[in-house]
C-alpha cells in the first residue's frame, strides 16, 4: 500500500489556521505602515501650506498708455488684472517726443496701447505702423468723446482740442471705455474691471464736486495762461473763460497782436494771477505779470511728469488738487 505524502496528511484545519496567521500577520504589517504614513501627515499638510498657491488665473494683461493720466486712470481699472506702463519717460513732452527702439519692442509684447489721439501724440500712427504683434489692440479715447473745439483769431479755423483728461466728467467715461476694452480682451475679469471703473469714477466725482464748489465764487473768471491753451476743458466745465497766447500748439510763439490784447483784457478784469504751465519756461507768464503787476501761479497740464514727480509718487488726484488751490487763489475765490 502506497504511503500518503505528508503534505497530503496534513490536517484541513491546520491548514486554515496557518491562513489566518498569515492573514493576521499581513494586517499588522499594513496597520505599522498606515500609522507611519497617519504620523507623516500632519508634518505634510503644513508643508503644503507653505507653499505658494497655483493660480489657474491667466497672466496679467500687459498695457501700455501714452500719457501719465491715462497710465493712472488704467491701472484703477485692471486692478491686479493688469500691468501698466508709460511709454513717456520723466520729463518728456507729449508733444515732441520721440520713440525709441526699445519702445517697438515693448509695445510688441503689450495686450493694449491705450492714447487719447486726436493728434495729441503725432509720433504714434509712426510707431504703431511698426508693430506686426496680432494680438496687440489699440484704443484712442478721444474717438468716442465729444471735443471741443479751439479757434485761433488770427487764423479763424477750429481745431481739435485733444486735452480731455482735464475734464472730469470726460474722465469718468475714459474709465468705462477702458474697462469695456479691458473685458473684450480678458472677459472672465469682467468684474474686476467693473469694480476698478467704480473705484476711478467715485474718486473723480468728489474730485469734481471740489472744483464745482471751490470756483463757484470767484472775483475773476479769466484764465490767462503764459503758454499753450491747455486748459479748455478744465475752464469751461467750471464757468471759467481761458486766455492763451500761443494757442493749442505748444511750439508756436506767441504773436505780438495776440500779447498785446492779452495784457488789455488783463488789465480791463483787473486780474491778480497770470497762470504758467508746470514743467515749462515760466518766461512768457513771467513777463506778462510783469505788464499787469499780477503774480505768477502754475498750473499742471499732467500729461507727464518730471523726475523729480515721478520719485515723490505724484498722483493725478495730487495734481489736480494743486491746481485747484492756485486757481482759488489766483481767481480770489471765496
Amino acid at each position: 500500500m502506497r504511503l500518503r505524502s505528508a503534505k497530503a496528511q496534513q490536517h484541513p484545519r491546520s491548514a486554515i489556521q496557518q491562513t489566518h496567521s498569515a492573514a493576521r500577520g499581513i494586517e499588522t504589517l499594513l496597520g505599522e505602515r498606515m500609522k507611519k504614513y497617519l504620523s507623516l501627515l500632519p508634518g505634510l499638510l503644513i508643508l503644503a501650506a507653505s507653499l505658494p498657491a497655483v493660480s489657474l488665473r491667466p497672466a496679467p494683461l500687459k498695457i501700455v498708455t501714452t500719457i501719465f493720466p491715462l497710465s493712472e486712470f488704467a491701472k484703477e481699472v485692471a486692478a491686479d488684472r493688469g500691468e501698466v506702463s508709460l511709454l513717456l519717460p520723466p520729463g518728456a513732452g507729449v508733444h515732441t517726443w520721440q520713440p525709441r527702439a526699445s519702445d517697438i519692442l515693448r509695445l510688441s509684447s503689450a495686450d493694449l496701447v491705450i492714447q487719447v489721439g486726436a493728434g495729441l501724440e503725432p509720433w504714434i500712427p509712426g510707431l504703431l505702423k511698426s508693430i506686426s504683434s496680432r494680438k496687440l489692440i489699440i484704443l484712442a479715447v478721444a474717438d468716442s468723446l465729444p471735443l471741443r473745439e479751439h479757434t485761433e483769431e488770427e487764423e479763424g479755423k477750429a481745431e481739435r482740442d485733444p486735452h480731455v483728461w482735464l475734464d472730469f466728467g470726460l474722465d469718468m467715461v475714459i474709465a468705462d471705455l477702458i474697462a469695456a476694452k479691458l473685458t473684450e480682451i480678458d472677459p472672465s475679469s469682467a468684474s474686476v474691471f467693473r469694480a476698478g471703473a467704480g473705484r476711478l469714477k467715485a474718486r473723480l466725482q468728489k474730485l469734481d464736486a471740489a472744483y464745482s464748489l471751490g470756483l463757484g465764487h470767484c472775483a475773476g473768471r479769466s484764465l490767462i495762461i503764459g503758454g499753450h491753451a491747455a486748459f479748455g476743458y478744465l475752464a469751461e466745465r467750471y464757468g471759467l473763460k481761458q486766455i492763451s497766447v500761443s494757442g493749442l500748439n505748444p511750439d508756436a510763439e506767441a504773436l505780438p497782436r495776440r500779447l498785446i490784447s492779452t495784457i488789455v483784457q488783463g488789465r480791463e478784469q483787473g486780474v491778480r494771477a497770470i497762470f504758467a504751465e508746470a514743467n515749462t519756461s515760466p518766461r512768457m507768464a513771467e513777463a506778462l505779470a510783469k505788464e499787469l503787476h499780477a503774480e505768477v501761479l502754475f498750473l499742471h497740464a499732467a500729461s507727464n511728469l518730471n523726475k523729480k514727480e515721478w520719485e515723490s509718487g505724484r498722483s493725478f488726484f495730487d495734481i489736480m488738487e494743486e491746481n485747484l488751490r492756485n486757481l482759488r487763489r489766483g481767481l480770489a475765490c471765496e
